[in-house]
């Protein structure tokens, strides 16, 4: 009796399935359709497959993120297209942003195990193209990037167009500090989760677009090179054209300074009247070389705002200067060219100079000192010893030494001597010009900076004479 009622029970039941069965197609049919409008699926299968996981609790559909990337098949998924549940795998070297049905986001990252996704949970999507293989998600490489061929083109603060070409940089998101410092071998890709809510939530946009593509995908695209650009377009339009590409040096103006000088001197010299302090001082141009450019990506102040927006750039090459004018760069290689010919032509002078100044002392010295050492020295007198001597000479010889010439002579004879002392009397002779030349120098008024430094020099060679002349010194040497 029981098992009869039972049986009845389930024929009574089982008269109802079809009438379930085409209830439950329909409503999940309809369920789909809406999904699929909603969600623009245009894949009623798609949308059904996905109404069946939600309605039973089902985590079938698994994808996989791999250097920051979404495979195509992978883009296909209700959890690409709608959300969860489903399970998220990420490789090494990769991480995303999940974002719940209340908004709230949830970074995921590289571990053993898949990570599981609740209902309309999904990775967060970037960009405008909605066609497969192009779309862009909150998926983020973690690898160190390089960019290579980035172009800045603006005007300097003067108005001259000029572009900076073939900029490279290596960069990567910012990493984990503490991570960093204790445990670098442990994991080379780690970074901080507020750095990859900072790439999505910080983006840059650019308008109008760049013309040239830079080649990088997001998040880089609207966060590093933004950045850089801006840098470098702030350093054109904030400096001359001067500052960026000097045409004159510091050894060119210092030059300047000192001609300027020595005209000035003379002018005191011919006219007595005194030139206005730093009359006409030339000023260098604030040049940056590209050391200092580069530096400014280094600075304190550029790494908080790359990490600001969650990026760290680890090498910079801002590329070379171009300029679309020919003209300019003409004028500016003319003036090149000028500046070298000049300094040659000035090293030219300056040996022609110094060799006169030393043609001019060796012809002063054979002149005033030499030559009236030796005319002082013609008609040197005699010793006590060479008189007497002579006057034996002449005792013993009267007939032979009775002219006047042969006395004349024996006279010259008898008084040459060594070499010592005639070095000692030429250096006694040119201590006794030195001196009057300083005498003469000091009688002046006005002393200019070259007669300062002619003193200087007389009294340094005043010195060496006085220690050669010394009795000491003169005992050593004999």
């Amino acid at each position: 009796f029981p098992i009869n009622r039972i049986l009845i029970t389930i024929m009574s039941f089982l008269k109802y399935i079809p009438l379930i069965a085409v209830a439950y197609s329909m409503a999940k049919s309809k369920a789909a359709h809406y999904l699929d409008d909603i969600f623009e699926l245009h894949d009623q299968t798609l949308a059904e497959q996905f109404i069946e996981e939600v309605a039973f609790g089902g985590e079938h559909e698994t994808i996989t993120i791999n250097e920051g990337r979404i495979s195509e098949k992978d883009e296909r998924s209700p959890i690409i297209l709608v959300g969860g549940p489903g399970q998220i795998k990420v490789n090494l070297g990769s991480a995303a942003l999940l974002e719940k049905l209340d908004g709230e986001p949830e970074v995921i990252h590289a571990r053993s195990e898949p990570w599981h996704i609740g209902r309309f949970e999904r990775i967060r999507e970037i960009g405008k193209d909605d066609e497969v293989g192009k779309r862009e998600y909150a998926a983020i490489n973690l690898r160190d990037q390089f960019v290579s061929g980035l172009s800045v083109k603006s005007r300097t603060k003067d108005g001259i167009p000029i572009e900076a070409q073939e900029i490279k940089l290596i960069f990567s998101i910012l990493r984990d500090r503490q991570m960093q410092q204790d445990h670098p071998e442990s994991n080379p890709y780690s970074f901080d989760e507020q750095a990859v809510k900072d790439l999505v939530y910080k983006q840059t946009i650019i308008t109008p677009p760049p013309s040239t593509v830079s080649g990088v995908t997001f998040p880089w695209d609207t966060s590093v090179i933004p950045l850089v650009i801006y840098e470098i377009e702030k350093l054109i339009t904030s400096s001359t054209l001067s500052e960026i590409l000097v045409n004159i040096s510091q050894k060119e103006l210092d030059t300047i300074s000192k001609e300027e000088e020595t005209l000035s001197q003379k002018r005191v010299e011919m006219t007595g009247i005194q030139a206005a302090a730093n009359q006409n001082n030339a000023t260098p141009p604030n040049f940056m070389s590209r050391n200092q450019i580069t530096a400014k990506f280094y600075s304190e102040e550029f790494k908080k705002k790359a990490a600001e927006i969650g990026v760290a750039i680890h090498w910079i090459d801002i590329g070379t200067w171009h300029l679309p004018s020919g003209i300019i760069l003409e004028n500016l290689k003319q003036a090149w060219n000028l500046a070298r010919e000049n300094a040659r032509k000035r090293g030219a002078v300056k040996r022609s100079k110094e060799k006169q100044k030393l043609d001019i002392l060796v012809e002063l010295v054979n002149s005033v000192i030499i030559f009236n050492y030796d005319r002082n020295t013609s008609a040197v007198r005699l010793t006590e010893k060479d008189i007497a001597e002579l006057a034996k000479a002449i005792d013993n010889n009267p007939e032979v030494i009775g002219t006047p010439r042969l006395r004349r002579q024996i006279a010259q004879q008898n008084s040459k001597r060594d070499t010592h002392t005639i070095a000692t009397e030429m250096l006694k002779a040119f201590r006794r010009e030195m001196i009057a030349a300083r005498e003469l120098i000091q009688k002046e008024d006005l002393h200019t900076l070259e007669e300062q430094e002619a003193l200087a020099r007389i009294e340094k060679a005043l010195k060496d004479i006085n220690h050669h002349l010394s009795p000491h010194y003169i005992k050593k040497n004999t």
